[in-house]
């Protein structure tokens, strides 16, 4: 299964990783609140989801211990953030995330990473 779920505030950042990640060959889909959250996984497993840290409802860090033990999510949980590699690296650890990518990366740091954590996309290709 190669289902990425993109959680960030802001819709520009988000329709730019689903694009990539989908042009990569993951099925990419995003959100940018709880609520849409929350939506998104009624809608079946991912494999990885990658959350902003800092957004205006939540921290991406607290959301981890959320969807571990609340929604017993077993997708692997990779913090997202623009803050420093240090600040971000401790959050991962404190918060029992999978890995970290850093924005300042840009799309390449996004793909490398998703591509690290769980491997290339699924070829689901018809033959035609």
């Amino acid at each position: 299964m190669s289902r990425v779920l993109v959680i960030d505030d802001s819709p520009m950042l988000v329709e730019l990783t689903v694009r990539a990640l989908t042009a990569a060959g993951y099925q990419a889909s995003g959100a940018q609140d709880l609520a849409s959250l929350d939506q998104k996984l009624t809608e079946g497993p991912f494999a990885l989801i990658l959350m902003d840290v800092n957004m205006p409802e939540m921290f991406g860090d607290d959301v981890v211990e959320y969807l571990r033990r609340q929604k017993k999510v077993t997708a692997k949980l990779v913090l997202y953030s623009d803050i420093s590699e240090a600040e971000l690296a401790g959050k991962t650890k404190a918060s029992g995330a999978d890995g970290y990518i850093l924005k300042s990366g840009g799309l390449e740091a996004v793909l490398g990473g998703v591509m690290g954590l769980i491997g290339a996309p699924a070829l689901g290709v018809p033959a035609a």
